[in-house]
């Protein structure tokens, strides 16, 4: 499996990925930081508290990453079958569930380590340019507080990592990459949205985790029937 894996990653070239990543991370970085100068200006305190800036930082990162996998699983799995290229890899003495679950890792990994670094990329870019600029004072972190939040970060980025292959579902109906791209779409409205000004979606990890639940049971249906799939 580990062999198929490397294959992929190899085959596919996920250069482009890690370049838009970098990229993503820049721009929340800097939409973080104009949040609390806007705020500033028009006399209000946007970030209160780090738990407030963990909690909206984390959700643009699992937002902007969960369309990213959209992406991955279409160039991986959904083009392959439309265009039928996975004829190729299905001709190898390599058992198809295997090919497939190694795609499913693949993308579930990169995901997630891509999600892990970029909250430890943007929290530390946003303290460094805070004690710079003096974007906002009302924030009082501890190095206590700063693991507790890392913490439920990386658990909040492992749950959605997973939910975010629940479009491949509505990829593999009938091979499309606009639906896989929507319903990652809704899934970022449901797990990183807001209601009202006191309670938000992107707080409640329960839903990251159910989708996450769903998820297994769509990827394990998807390698259930790989076998029966006629490609010809």
């Amino acid at each position: 499996m580990f062999h198929l894996i490397k294959l992929e990653l190899k085959k596919n070239k996920l250069g482009w990925f890690f370049k838009g990543a970098v990229l993503a991370n820049i721009i929340i970085l800097g939409f973080l930081c104009m949040i609390p100068a806007i705020g500033k200006s028009e006399g209000e305190q946007t970030f209160k508290t780090f738990t407030d800036f963990f909690m909206i930082s984390g959700a643009f990162v699992r937002g902007t990453f969960t369309v990213f996998a959209a992406v991955l699983i279409s160039k991986m799995i959904i083009d392959e079958f439309k265009n039928r290229t996975i004829l190729v890899m299905f001709s190898y003495p390599v058992n198809r569930k295997k090919i497939l679950s190694a795609k499913l890792i693949l993308i579930f990994c990169v995901t997630f380590i891509t999600m892990a670094i970029s909250n430890l990329v943007v929290i530390v870019g946003f303290i460094g340019l805070n004690q710079i600029f003096h974007l906002t004072s009302a924030m009082n972190l501890t190095i206590d507080h700063f693991f507790v939040g890392i913490l439920n970060l990386m658990m909040f980025s492992l749950a959605t990592a997973g939910a975010a292959l629940v479009p491949l579902y509505f990829g593999m109906r009938k091979y499309s990459t606009p639906a896989t791209i929507i319903s990652s779409l809704l899934i970022v409205m449901v797990t990183c949205s807001s209601v009202g000004t006191d309670f938000s979606l992107a707080s409640i990890i329960y839903i990251p985790l159910g989708l996450a639940v769903i998820a297994l049971g769509i990827v394990a249906g998807a390698i259930r029937k790989i076998d029966r799939i006629d490609l010809n």
